[in-house]
């Protein structure tokens, strides 16, 4: 019998982590979030923050130490590369497909969440960037992740897009990870923040 007392393990774990473009020299990465933590990750440009959640992803690797996370996971890269020529609709229609389980309904939930039910039937190249990024945020939360990172997820939003994301992550569950530079409003976005330095 499992005990209820049992502290559920963390969403994420760095543990003496090496980055691909760090020198040996460099300070290793330590840091943990707990399952619904929700951090801002502040820092300058060129500081390492998209390489740092690209190897938290898995796209890259870490030279050395250890990463632990959540296996359902969301992502929204800082440059994503998105269907053009595919319907709003039909873009979400293949991820559903291509993901485990019955998510039909949870896709248009997520659509919901970014006002993207008007434009459902619209060519996603036809749309503006700031509602390209919704169809990038709103992917994120398809399959219901445990572990989100979102990669300067302000690009191109306006005052709207901003307060749906807002509140998107204000009702989620999950745990949470933004990278930003200063000053671009992610500020807003969530309570507690840290610094990219911090991490070392």
């Amino acid at each position: 019998m499992v005990s209820k007392n049992m502290t559920a393990p963390p969403a994420l774990i760095l543990e003496n982590v090496r980055l691909a473009w760090q020198d040996s020299g460099a300070p290793l990465l330590n840091f943990q979030a707990q399952m619904g933590d929700k951090r801002l990750v502040l820092g300058e440009n060129g500081c390492g923050k998209t390489t740092l959640a690209e190897t938290i992803c898995g796209y890259l690797m870490a030279v050395s130490g250890n990463l632990g996370r959540s296996t359902r996971l969301g992502y929204v890269a800082q440059q994503p590369k998105l269907p053009l020529l595919t319907s709003v609709e039909s873009y979400f229609e293949q991820l559903v497909a291509l993901s485990p389980g019955d998510i039909v309904n949870d896709m248009q939930l997520c659509m919901n969440f970014f006002d993207l039910s008007q434009h459902a039937n619209r060519k996603i190249g036809d749309l503006s960037r700031g509602w390209q990024q919704r169809i990038n945020l709103a992917q994120a939360w398809l399959g219901n992740p445990q572990l989100i990172i979102l990669d300067e997820p302000q690009t191109a939003l306006d005052t709207d897009g901003m307060a749906s994301l807002r509140k998107v992550i204000a009702s989620s569950s999950a745990t949470i990870l933004i990278f930003s530079p200063p000053q671009t409003g992610c500020e807003s976005l969530i309570d507690t923040h840290i610094h990219y330095g911090d991490l070392c």
